[in-house]
């Protein structure tokens, strides 16, 4: 039996595909094109080409490679601007492809489907200065948002339904490791925005805010991975987050130790001279997400940011820059 991946060539799918196989997971990787040239996902992994969206090509896989569990991190993640995609097309890989897959999941007969949604559907709550829990309530205010919403509601339906062993994993700011463009994300995160003008030699302006909970993607595709192979799940829902918030100012000063002659200043408040895109209200303050159900259950530790910005500036110190 194998976990299948959708979205496997996306910044989540990479590293989920690295952390199951260091698990000895049988991996079928499903994106809709090849994936990133150098990235070697094992002997063991399988690769398949389709669009999430074409019912008749994901039962043929699902049944060709006797999928046990689904992990569903395909998206069209829009900002602001939903410049990238058209409305009708980011519900359709947001959300009419959950359908699609949980339908033809229980033909063939899944056990358990992780679906990793958003802390978008929380909208405004981290601005209200108070924790972010599961018990939170989520109204979204983004189409983004709205779109991991109604797929979370069908993962639901499918387990009251059919008895099918589910878990929403609602991802916060994410950055590290295997992040690069894929044309389905709006806006590349400030670490990575960081990351690639260290790379390049071009000096960069920082704003004083714009502080989030930025969480290692090793972390999280470890926590996912987790959800997918465990057992037993405790709990149908999870927060994915550090639950700390911290300034990408302490990511800028680790890549100037290793970017020789890399130079850093200090922006306006408001960010307007800065050549980094956060896509937040810089002026107000953000709680971040709280992750510490999925610690207590689970007995995980994710990274600090100090950690976790060693890691990632040592995985680009090892890619050579690749990704950066």
């Amino acid at each position: 039996m194998s976990i299948l991946i959708t979205g496997a060539g996306g910044f989540i799918g990479l590293n989920l595909i690295e952390a199951l196989a260091a698990k000895g997971e049988k991996v079928v990787a499903l994106n809709d094109r090849p994936l990133p040239q150098g990235f070697s996902g094992g002997d063991g992994l399988a690769f398949e080409i389709a669009d999430v969206r074409d019912r008749n090509a994901i039962a043929r896989i699902l049944a060709r490679h006797e999928v046990a569990c689904i992990i569903h991190a395909a998206a069209i993640t829009l900002g602001p601007k939903s410049a990238i995609a058209t409305a009708n097309d980011a519900f359709d890989v947001n959300t009419v492809s959950t359908s699609v897959l949980l339908e033809e999941g229980r033909k063939t007969g899944i056990t358990r489907f992780v679906y990793p949604s958003s802390s978008a559907v929380y909208g405004a709550a981290p601005f209200d200065g108070k924790p972010v829990t599961e018990d939170t309530n989520p109204m979204p205010t983004t189409l983004y948002g709205f779109t991991k919403l109604a797929s979370e509601r069908l993962v639901m339906e499918a387990a009251r339904s059919f008895g099918l062993s589910v878990a929403r994993a609602r991802i916060t700011a994410v950055f590290g490791p295997h992040e690069h463009e894929t044309g389905v994300r709006e806006t590349m995160s400030p670490p990575f925005q960081l990351a690639r003008k260290a790379a390049d030699g071009e000096s960069v302006l920082l704003p004083s805010g714009g502080a989030r909970d930025w969480t290692s993607s090793r972390d999280i595709a470890q926590a996912l991975a987790i959800l997918a192979t465990a057992e037993r799940l405790p709990s149908d829902l999870y927060n994915l987050s550090l639950g700390e918030t911290w300034h990408v100012r302490m990511l800028a000063r680790k890549l100037s130790s290793v970017f020789a002659g890399w130079t850093l200043g200090d922006g306006l408040d408001d960010g307007s001279d800065s050549v980094i895109a956060f896509n937040d209200d810089l002026s107000k303050r953000r709680s971040p997400v709280c992750g510490k159900k999925f610690e207590q259950d689970f007995d995980f530790r994710f990274m600090t940011p100090d950690e976790a910005c060693n890691d990632y500036v040592a995985w680009l110190q090892g890619a050579d820059g690749a990704s950066a």
